[in-house]
C-alpha cells in the first residue's frame, strides 16, 4: 500500500448526529492539525467518547487519575467521558492527529465487554501512517452520507477505536509468541475454546498466557476473541446470511443469546442493524 503523505493532508474534520441524548448521539471524526501551543486542552472534560492517534508533532498527556504520558506519532489517546484530562500540544507545527467520536452510550456497551480499556487512556501503536487510508475513506463516508445512513458509519467509527487500542491488524509490533495467540484465539470461532488448550498449545502455563496477553494486547483472551465473533457477525449480517444462521455459525446455542450479546456490542439488535445497513446501500 502506497504510504500518504503527512504533508499532503488538510485539517478536515465532521460532526454529525445519530439520535438520542446529544452525549450519546455524537459521531465525528477527522484529521485534525494543531500547530500552536493555544491549541492545548487543559483540564477538559467531555461526555462522550473520543479516541485520538498522533500522527506526527509531539506533546503530553496527564488526567486526574494521575497517568502522565509523552505524547509522539503513534500515541493513541482515549479521551474518556467525563474524565478531566489535558493534552498539550508542543509548538513546532507539525502535530496532527486522526480521531473518531462517538456516544457514551455505545463507549459504555465497549467497555461491558472489554474491548475499550478504560484504565489505559494512553498506548502505542506502530506505522500509524498505515493506517491513513481506513482513516480517509470514513471521513470521505461521513462527509457525504445522509443522516439515514450513518449507522454503517458509527460501526466504522466502532472499528477504528478497537484497531487503536487493540493494535488489531498491527501485529508487527507483538511478539510471536502472543501473535501465535491472536491468531490461534481468532480460529474456530464456531466453537467454544479453553484457554487453557491455547496456553498448551503455545507450550506456556495458562497463567503466563494471560498475563502476557493482557500486557502485550492491552485486554483479555476471552475479550479479544469476542471482539472477533462480534466482527465476523457484522460481515456476514452485511452478507445477507440470516440471523439464526449467523448465530449457529458462531457457536451460539440460540438466536436469543446471539442477538442479545450483539446488542450489547454493537448498540442495536442484528435485525435493527441489518435494516439499517439497507438503508444505507
Amino acid at each position: 500500500m502506497k504510504k500518504v503523505s503527512l504533508e499532503a493532508l488538510a485539517h478536515q474534520v465532521t460532526y454529525r448526529f445519530v439520535g438520542g441524548k446529544p452525549e450519546d448521539g455524537i459521531l465525528s471524526c477527522g484529521f485534525m492539525r494543531k500547530p500552536e501551543a493555544h491549541q492545548s486542552q487543559i483540564d477538559f472534560k467531555i461526555p462522550y467518547y473520543s479516541c485520538f492517534v498522533l500522527l506526527g508533532g509531539e506533546g503530553e498527556y496527564w488526567d486526574e487519575h494521575g497517568v502522565y504520558a509523552p505524547l509522539r506519532a503513534g500515541s493513541v489517546v482515549q479521551r474518556l467521558p467525563n474524565r478531566v484530562h489535558s493534552t498539550r500540544v508542543h509548538a513546532n507545527g507539525e502535530w496532527l492527529e486522526f480521531y473518531v467520536s462517538f456516544g457514551k452510550c455505545v463507549f459504555d456497551a465497549l467497555a461491558a465487554t472489554d474491548l475499550l480499556n478504560r484504565s489505559l487512556p494512553v498506548q502505542r501503536i506502530h506505522e500509524p501512517e498505515n493506517q491513513i487510508p481506513i482513516f480517509q475513506k470514513l471521513l470521505s463516508r461521513m462527509c457525504s452520507v445522509p443522516d439515514r445512513a450513518l449507522t454503517p458509519c458509527l460501526f466504522e467509527a466502532q472499528q477504528i477505536a478497537l484497531m487503536l487500542t487493540q493494535g488489531a491488524g498491527l501485529q508487527a509490533g507483538l511478539s510471536p509468541l502472543m501473535a501465535k495467540a491472536c491468531e490461534l484465539l481468532e480460529k474456530d470461532l464456531s466453537r467454544e475454546i479453553s484457554l487453557h488448550e491455547v496456553a498448551e498449545q503455545l507450550h506456556i502455563s495458562y497463567e503466563t498466557f494471560r498475563k502476557a496477553f493482557r500486557r502485550e494486547i492491552q485486554m483479555s483472551p476471552i475479550g479479544y476473541r469476542q471482539q472477533k465473533r462480534m466482527t465476523t457477525a457484522q460481515m456476514m449480517l452485511m452478507e445477507g446470511e440470516p440471523v439464526k444462521s449467523v448465530a449457529k455459525m458462531l457457536g451460539y446455542s440460540d438466536a436469543y443469546a446471539f442477538s442479545k450479546q450483539f446488542k450489547r456490542f454493537c448498540g442495536c439488535s442484528p435485525i435493527s442493524y441489518i435494516h439499517r445497513f439497507q438503508e444505507s446501500v
